[in-house]
This record gives structure tokens, C-alpha cells and sequence, in this order.
């Protein structure tokens, strides 16, 4: 029986804990203000950061799901467009700007912190889409994986054969 993987990858796991560690916090936050809203920085900031933010990050997730989706219909190992600048574009769309930017709007350290648990559960279960892509496409996956950082998007003109995040 050969190994398929689902559309959604590791998702619906990050999906999961994200969501599950957020109400956490945001429980907290609502029950335990004085501790957990962020005084240090004017909410009006907060506002306009976490829409910069979204806004970086909708039309990037935009870009990457529909590239996905062609590329995973057709069974084709995608490595242009946004590919050619991060090698999971869905998943940094989420942890480095839309997570980010709506936690923002909460006002809360403790909301703040779910792009880190993200990321975290990030490193922990990307393995197994690496191991997938590495059986269906082999060297030319580890090609791809040397050349093209793992989650922060970088532009070409970084063009140093030792970055990889």
C-alpha cells in the first residue's frame, strides 16, 4: 500500500494546538486582565501592526494555496513562484503574519505567544511532510530542501547557499 498524504499536511495538528493553546489564553487574559494585557505599547499601535500584518498575509496565503493546489492536483513537486522563496508558504503565511496580527488585536502577552507555540508544534510534526516529499520526489526534494529556507521567506538577492531556517 503506498503512503498518501493529505491535502491538508500537518494542518489540521497545528490547527489543533494553536487553537486549543488560544482559548487557553484568551481565558486567562479575560479572567486575569491586570496580568496578561500589554500596557507597554498603545492599543492604537497594536491595531495598526496586527493590520499590516493581516494584510501582508492574506494575499501571500492567497498566492500560496492556489499554487498548492495546482501543483498537488496535478502530483507535481512545486518549486517556483512563492515556493522558490519558502518551502511551506501556507504554514509561514499563518505563524509570521496572520497568527501574529490577529493576536495583536486581543491586546494580550499571553495570546501573543501562539505563533511561538505554532511554530513549535511547526518543527515537531513538519518532519513528517519532509519525510513524505523526500520518498515521492527524492533528490530532487533534497535539492529543493538546500536551497530554500524551511519557513521565513527569502528573497533571491540573499543569494548565500548557508541560509535555512
Amino acid at each position: 500500500m503506498e503512503h498518501t498524504m493529505s491535502r491538508l499536511g500537518i494542518g489540521t495538528k497545528l490547527i489543533v494546538f494553536s487553537v486549543s493553546y488560544a482559548v487557553f489564553a484568551g481565558i486567562a487574559t479575560y479572567l486575569y486582565p491586570k496580568i496578561f494585557i500589554i500596557k507597554m505599547v498603545p492599543y492604537r499601535l497594536l491595531i495598526i501592526a496586527g493590520i499590516i500584518l493581516f494584510a501582508t498575509g492574506v494575499p501571500f496565503l492567497i498566492k500560496s494555496t492556489y499554487e498548492f493546489t495546482i501543483g498537488f492536483n496535478r502530483g507535481c513537486f512545486i518549486t517556483s513562484g512563492v515556493f522558490s522563496l519558502v518551502r511551506n508558504p501556507i504554514y509561514s503565511a499563518w505563524i509570521l503574519f496572520l497568527i501574529p496580527g490577529i493576536t495583536l488585536f486581543f491586546n494580550s502577552w499571553l495570546l501573543l505567544a501562539t505563533p511561538l507555540v505554532t511554530y513549535i508544534c511547526f518543527k515537531i510534526f513538519i518532519k513528517e511532510e519532509d519525510n513524505y516529499l523526500e520518498k515521492q520526489f527524492g533528490q530532487l526534494y533534497e535539492n529543493y530542501k538546500s536551497r530554500t529556507n524551511e519557513l521565513v521567506p527569502c528573497l533571491n538577492f540573499f543569494k548565500n547557499g548557508n541560509r535555512k531556517t
